[in-house]
């Protein structure tokens, strides 16, 4: 299976406000381990690259799943940056124009595990998704 994740963040080196966007994309078994695979990867950019200095939250904004590539386009996530009290909010949608019913593409968003809460959300929280619900709190990744 294909796996996008698409991941963002705020630079912390910038004090302006700002929104840092991240799509990756790897081959995987299944959804776990394309989020280790990703997980892996950020940390091995963090200590050999200056790219992530910024980050020290990393947000998953959604996880698409294919069955193979695709011969048509696909639009994995939709998104859009607006001004909020408190800084920039996003809107999100993965999967924007698939039937909900289609079995070549799933949307996952990352979900806090109800029996087993320490604030930090895991790969193995993630939860197939309807485009409805993609608003999430707790970082992917804290480095």
């Amino acid at each position: 299976m294909l796996y996008i994740g698409n991941f963002s963040y705020n630079d912390d080196s910038d004090s302006k406000d700002n929104y840092c966007l991240m799509p990756c994309i790897v081959e995987a078994e299944d959804a776990e381990q394309a989020m280790e695979k990703f997980a892996e990867h950020f940390q091995q950019i963090r200590k050999s690259s200056d790219l992530l200095d910024g980050a020290h939250e990393i947000y998953l904004d959604s996880l698409t799943e294919l069955e193979a590539a695709p011969t048509e386009p696909v639009i994995c996530q939709w998104q859009k940056i607006v001004p909020a009290m408190n800084g920039l909010c996003s809107i999100t949608s993965a999967l924007p124009v698939v039937d909900e019913d289609s079995d070549f593409a799933n949307a996952y968003a990352w979900g806090e595990d109800e029996d087993e809460d320490d604030g930090h959300g895991h790969y193995d929280d993630l939860e197939e998704i309807d485009e409805d619900s993609m608003a999430e709190s707790e970082p992917f990744l804290l480095f």
